[in-house]
């Protein structure tokens, strides 16, 4: 009798580690997700994206883009747009510290989504300056496209 209680005690021990429950990780901050003016929505993937990208993700929903990619260390290539009157490309702005982010528009109609992978709330004011640099040059650029294909050329 006395090696049957052992026996279920030696069970118990090596079985019972599979049955514990194990806390669950914790679950990761949701995007931000806020509604345009034109009835869209705004998602900035990284918390905190949103405060600093927010106002001027609305001047590229307006100006019709589709996408801006902006990748440093590609020269002249290094920041890439993407609308229905065709592909612009360049270079950073000189005193812009170039850091990696993509604003993709149109899904839905009027939305938008930012993602920018480095961003963190420390170099939150180098995003800052470079979206408030190469968004209104890329909304420029898109607008000279446009009337360029219009045929209005002015």
């Amino acid at each position: 009798m006395r090696q049957s209680y052992l026996a279920a005690l030696a069970a118990v021990l090596i079985v019972a580690p599979a049955f514990a429950q194990t806390s669950a990780p914790a679950p990761a901050a949701a995007p931000a997700v806020v509604k345009t003016p034109a009835g869209g929505t705004i998602k900035a993937v990284q918390p905190g994206l949103f405060e600093v990208a927010g106002p001027r993700v609305n001047d590229v929903v307006g100006a019709g883009i589709q996408k801006i990619t902006a990748t440093p260390g590609k020269g002249l290539r290094s920041i890439a747009v993407q609308s229905p009157w065709g592909e612009s490309y360049f270079g950073w702005p000189k005193n812009v510290k170039p850091v990696p982010f993509t604003i993709v528009t149109g899904k839905p109609p009027g939305s938008a989504t930012i993602s920018a992978p480095g961003f963190t709330k420390d170099n939150a004011a180098d995003y800052k300056a470079a979206i408030e640099a190469v968004v209104p040059f890329a909304v420029a650029r898109t607008n000279d496209n446009k009337k360029w294909m219009q045929g209005s050329g002015q």
